[in-house]
């Protein structure tokens, strides 16, 4: 971990018996403070997926997933902040012990996939993963065809990972369109440029509709078609077997 940053993972048993019953979940509370922004974080992760997190701004807890809307962590974001702050201190008198030496820098790892399979006209949502970067500072922009979106744009707080690694999620609602361009623009200090994911929807399987009734029906008849050549032909040769023993 280098001076820049100071990162403490508490793991709880947060969900023990009365949230999990018989089955066992890895959750943790993760307190994040460095300089730079964000300067402070706070989530709950239950098997490695965010549940909660503190809005700072608003001082109350905010569920990422709607079942964990009326958890609420014990003495609220007042004791939240007092962790914080110990954090904080703790920060000052580790870049003091370590000289000041620079914190590494690990570039992320970006993909770009739909959540659904893609048809044209249903609405879906893109997902951009940045993915194995440290330290948590990142900007994560969407385009469409070259130009900046926003609407319809949601991002997420930074998800630590067991190495003490970041990743981040940021979502685009979309509807499908043939032609259509999109990209994700994100930029980290361990990456020397400005790093872009494209992405174009795929031509989709058509819908059952006339056209495949058609093609259906078409394929109908000519099955239809060869079977009676067939016993056509069997006839005619039954004909002309009778015709020569006549003879």
């Amino acid at each position: 971990m280098g001076a820049g940053s100071y990162l403490s993972v508490l793991a709880m048993a947060l969900i023990g018996g009365a949230w999990a019953g018989k089955y066992r979940h890895a959750d943790f509370l993760v307190y994040l403070v460095q300089d730079s922004s964000p300067n402070k974080q706070f989530d709950v992760l239950l098997d490695g997926d965010e549940i909660l997190y503190m809005d700072f701004k608003l001082k109350k807890e905010v569920a990422r997933i709607p079942e964990f809307q009326l958890l609420a962590m014990q003495g609220g974001e007042a004791g939240i902040s007092a962790q914080i702050a110990v954090l904080q201190n703790n920060l000052n008198v580790c870049k003091n012990l370590s000289n000041w030496s620079p914190e590494p820098k690990e570039s992320p790892q970006i993909a770009v996939y739909p959540e659904q399979p893609v048809e044209w006209g249903w609405p879906n949502t893109l997902i951009c993963l940045a993915d194995g970067f440290f330290p948590p500072r990142v900007s994560m922009k969407w385009m469409r065809n070259g130009e900046l979106v926003t609407h319809g744009v949601n991002i997420t707080e930074y998800y630590m990972k067991s190495d003490y690694h970041f990743q981040r999620f940021t979502y685009l609602s979309f509807v499908p369109s043939p032609g259509d361009l999109y990209s994700c623009h994100v930029e980290h200090e361990g990456l020397q440029t400005l790093d872009a994911v494209f992405w174009e929807p795929e031509v989709p399987e058509e819908r059952s509709g006339p056209g495949t009734v058609i093609c259906a029906l078409g394929l109908t008849l000519g099955i239809i078609s060869a079977v009676v050549g067939i016993v056509l032909l069997i006839k005619e040769r039954q004909r002309l077997q009778a015709q020569q023993h006549g003879i």
